[in-house]
């Protein structure tokens, strides 16, 4: 797993453990504020230069656990602060860093008195052994690193040189190698150890080994591709993957060493000594056995999908054909039906009223007629059905494979999916006299029930199709699947949630009753004031007419001085190649360095080929073309791949965008857009094309072609800090919050903007409980209903509005369950999407998710107040939408090539391919903020009037001067020098 020779950690990063950290008022509340008994040690120093460095020896001790080295100065600050509690002034500690005798008996007496000691052969195997634990669990050695650091200081050891401390991590590294290589080992008994190894050669007539074979797609959503899933699953299952190896191995590391596997090839994996080789192996079949569950299960409900999309074509073509003689028998049938009951009320002869209306004869007649089409004909179930052979061909051996599990109302599904799988087995062609039917919902019972008997096709798919929509709700589990886990087994155990709570920085109160207390006073109080307010029509845009709130639509106030400012900036951009503004980018951020090999862990050695790799992501051209545009004879497509292969992944495509994100933040102009605490979020849509496109999804949105979204988060400053791949068929809501607590940067955000495909109550719910204020645009925000403490006539004007009394029962009761749930979740135990996309689908039967959706009906209220009441947050809302809108755009052009379609196969190449999007127009913005800083300072140096108020409009999201298109060369030696810029245009 990793390469013993050479360093460990890049020269920057040795600076990052090395250099006095940046110190802010935390920091120097935390560890430079000297109490009374410092104040009483430092004052027996006699001379003021004494006293503010033994003071400045004291504090940086305690610190960072070592001595400042020679020709080491301490930050600014910190002498000032220590000066000034001393009442000395900082200059004379000059005096004192000359004096070096004095330092290191001063640094000697403060060692002694405060326990500090130099670290012993033994305090480093102590140490190493203390690492070995950690390094199990992830062997990155910058955690490390900044774990071990840690500990030495917390045991009082002086901090040694860093090539001692790099020592330990690698040691330490080592042994965590050895031990994971050890568990995985244990189970290969006999002859498994040879079977694994075999896994690596050719088998049999195959010119590809086992190995190969299991990685390799199986194509789009068909009965024959579930078999040959299934076909893998049980060849996997020949070895030891479903014993409780995972229980001795943290799920990162078996994570870690199964990438490792996937990204080698065969005959790479055979030059490992064994006892690895074989750990790595046992790791990808790990992964592989809850890999293949899930995606034999994900088939078989695209496959039940489109079934019923079939069936709602043929009914749907039926009716075409035959649709309009029906249509004219229904026109008479209820004109007839209107003139009896009209005679009835009348007391008129009612012949004579049908007579009136139509011919009796042709009464008669329509009556006789041959029945145009049953109803039968119509019910798209009935053309479904027609496709019982398609699912049969692979439902037994899918019931075969898996055991299910459910509760409740679930159960009696279990029951019939246990029944089905032992006629399969006894190969029976009917039914008992008694099924389990509870589950059988309304629009099959007309199938499933026919003439008091069960119908065991219709039965059969029915129960299949009910098993897919049940474990997308959670309501049934399976065992050895990572995706369709029991709902509880994805929260932090009880009794262990508690403890991390504290850890977590949540401020969640301890008890509902407490909640309420803060809350009750609030709502009640917004309540009546908006009511008030209605009532005396002081609302901006704001009124109720016939019981429905009337909204005007808010316009977002940009000073005409805005557009002819942002043309005159955008004029003196330099016109720059988009390789060339990569370089830049990077000699400013050295984001590339954020790309390390995941074997090695070591950056690369061309970082102009790994840019290429990258904009070949960014510009959808794909590697094999961008090669072909590149004249460069070292960049050839295998060149390419290799990098993709080891260096281009989520993990280090986070980090690198973490690296431009947090250079933005910090430049002048981007403070005048936001101060980094605010976001917003959207789904882009791209179509799938070639042979992408049996992987994509449809969705009615956006028309009949399949395609996927790049769901991107934005902040204030126009950084796109998060971007994943969502499927088009499900609604953004979900994702929501995924961007706000796993981008790796440093933005703190607080406030978030959606607009409604983002929102539910239970986003709502779960962003209050994480501490973000969530602040969606609700499309007909006039219509949605408000939910009190209170019946809604103790609110005026707002009865019309409120929907029904909160059940505040139902979120007591299950309180502890919801600070489980924000805590698993704070904690990365699960995901926010997947805990989402559960619990948001039967919410009926889940009382946690009724609970949420409760909860997230009282902050829902809470903001329609707001919204109601503060024009301003409506207009902030949506200027931080337009900035995702703008973002889109910018994408739009950047991601040209193939007409914008994606053509990948995999989830993995689509991720690649969405993250390398927006690191590319991540460092676009990032050049453009610089440059359009620099265009500001040379007009207003030109004596032009230039406001802040004007520039806090302009967006740095433009392209019109950046060349997309042409061959790929890079110009190292045309980057400008440290500190210095292209010249700007005039």
């Amino acid at each position: 797993m990793q390469n013993s020779s050479g360093f460990l950690f890049t020269s920057a990063q040795r600076d990052q453990f090395t250099r006095f950290p940046e110190i802010d008022e935390r920091t120097l509340s935390r560890y430079y504020l000297l109490d009374a008994a410092d104040l009483r040690l430092v004052r027996e120093r006699r001379r003021d230069f004494n006293k503010l460095g033994f003071a400045v020896q004291l504090t940086v001790l305690r610190h960072l656990g070592r001595a400042l080295r020679p020709g080491e100065m301490p930050p600014e600050a910190v002498l000032a602060y220590l000066a000034e509690q001393l009442r000395v002034d900082s200059a004379c500690y000059t005096q004192y860093a000359a004096r070096e005798p004095t330092r290191r008996e001063h640094f000697a007496t403060l060692c002694q008195r405060l326990g500090y000691v130099e670290l012993s052969r033994r305090q480093g195997a102590e140490l190493r052994d203390w690492l070995v634990p950690l390094a199990v669990v992830t062997d990155q050695p910058f955690p490390l690193m900044s774990a071990l650091m840690d500990e030495v200081r917390r045991r009082h050891l002086l901090v040694p040189r860093f090539s001692v401390l790099e020592r330990l991590v690698r040691s330490a590294r080592v042994r965590a190698d050895q031990h994971t290589y050890g568990v995985l080992n244990l189970p290969l008994k006999g002859d498994l150890a040879e079977r694994v190894d075999a896994l690596l050669s050719p088998h049999g007539d195959e010119p590809v080994s086992r190995f190969a074979w299991l990685a390799r797609p199986v194509g789009a959503p068909k009965p024959k591709h579930i078999l040959t899933l299934l076909d893998k699953l049980a060849f996997v299952r020949t070895f030891p993957v479903q014993s409780n190896l995972q229980a001795f191995l943290p799920q990162s590391r078996l994570e870690h060493l199964a990438e490792e596997a996937r990204r080698l090839s065969a005959s790479h994996l055979a030059d490992f000594e064994p006892r690895r080789r074989r750990a790595t192996l046992m790791a990808r079949l790990l992964d592989l056995s809850e890999t293949l569950t899930d995606a034999v299960l994900d088939m078989h409900d695209r496959v039940m999908v489109s079934l019923l999309r079939e069936g709602e074509r043929g009914a749907a073509e039926v009716f075409g054909q035959q649709g309009s003689p029906l249509v004219e028998q229904f026109g008479t049938f209820k004109s007839v039906c209107a003139a009896v009951i009209a005679a009835r009320e009348q007391g008129a002869d009612p012949y004579q009223a049908i007579e009136a209306v139509v011919n009796w004869q042709q009464l008669v007649e329509t009556m006789r007629e041959k029945e145009v089409v049953s109803a039968e004909q119509l019910d798209p179930l009935h053309h479904a059905i027609k496709g019982y052979a398609k699912v049969r061909s692979y439902a037994p051996r899918l019931l075969a494979a898996f055991t299910f599990h459910a509760e409740g109302k679930a159960a009696p599904l279990v029951e019939a999916l246990n029944l089905l799988r032992e006629m399969y087995v006894a190969n029976k062609r009917t039914l008992p006299e008694h099924v389990p039917i509870s589950f059988v919902r309304q629009k099959w019972a007309g199938q499933v029930f026919r003439e008091g008997t069960v119908d065991r096709r219709a039965y059969e798919l029915c129960v299949l199709d009910e098993l897919r929509l049940a474990l997308r709700a959670g309501d049934v589990w399976v065992t050895g699947s990572r995706k369709y886990k029991d709902l509880d087994a994805y929260l932090l155990p009880q009794g262990t949630w508690q403890k991390r709570l504290s850890e977590l920085s949540l401020d969640l109160p301890e008890t509902f009753d407490a909640f309420w207390a803060a809350t009750e006073p609030r709502l009640t109080e917004q309540l009546r004031e908006v009511a008030d307010l209605l009532a005396k029509g002081a609302l901006s845009s704001v009124s109720v007419q016939r019981g429905r709130l009337r909204i005007g639509k808010v316009t977002r106030a940009v000073p005409d001085e805005v557009e002819p400012l942002g043309r005159r900036l955008s004029a003196r951009l330099p016109r720059v190649k988009i390789t060339d503004l990569l370089l830049e980018v990077n000699a400013w951020t050295r984001f590339t360095g954020a790309f390390l090999n995941l074997h090695s862990g070591k950056e690369v050695e061309r970082h102009d080929h790994l840019l290429t790799a990258i904009l070949a992501d960014g510009l959808n051209l794909g590697l094999t073309k961008m090669a072909e545009a590149s004249p460069d004879p070292g960049m050839t497509a295998r060149r390419l791949m290799y990098l993709a292969d080891w260096f281009l992944r989520p993990d280090s495509y986070a980090a690198g965008l973490a690296e431009l994100v947090n250079f933005q933040s910090k430049l002048p102009l981007a403070a005048l857009w936001g101060d980094g605490t605010t976001s917003s979020s959207d789904g882009q849509r791209f179509p799938t094309g070639g042979r992408g496109k049996t992987f994509g999804h449809l969705n009615a949105k956006y028309g009949r072609e399949p395609g996927i979204l790049f769901y991107t988060h934005v902040s204030d400053q126009y950084a796109p800090f998060h971007t994943k791949v969502i499927t088009a068929n499900v609604r953004d809501a979900l994702h929501v919050l995924d961007g706000l607590l796993y981008h790796l940067s440093e933005l703190k955000i607080k406030e978030h903007y959606t607009d409604t495909a983002g929102y539910t109550e239970q986003v709502f719910a779960l962003c209050h409980l994480l501490g973000f204020r969530f602040a969606p645009r609700i499309r007909d925000l006039g219509e949605t209903r408000l939910y009190t403490p209170e019946v809604g006539s103790a609110y005026g004007l707002l009865e019309p509005l409120v929907a029904q009394r909160l059940n505040l029962r139902l979120i007591r009761e299950h309180w502890d369950e919801l600070r489980r749930l924000t805590t698993s979740i704070k904690a990365g135990t699960v995901t926010a999407s997947l805990m989402l996309s559960k619990l948001a689908s039967y919410p009926r039967q889940n009382g946690l998710a009724l609970a949420l959706r409760e909860l997230g009906r009282v902050q829902r209220t809470l903001f329609t107040l707001e919204w109601l009441r503060d024009p301003e947050s409506r207009r902030r809302v949506l200027a931080g939408l337009n900035k995702g809108e703008a973002l889109h755009a910018l994408k739009r052009a950047v991601a040209f090539h193939r007409s914008g379609e994606i053509r990948d196969q995999s989830f993995e190449a689509q991720s690649n391919r969405a993250s390398g999007l927006n690191l590319v127009t991540t460092a676009i913005t990032v050049w453009n903020t610089v440059y359009l800083g620099r265009a500001v300072e040379a007009l207003r140096a030109e004596g032009v009037d230039v406001p802040d108020d004007l520039l806090a409009h302009v967006s740095p999201l433009g392209w019109e001067h950046i060349g997309l298109t042409g061959d790929y060369v890079w110009h190292p030696e045309g980057v400008p020098a440290k500190g210095a810029y292209r010249a700007l245009r005039e």
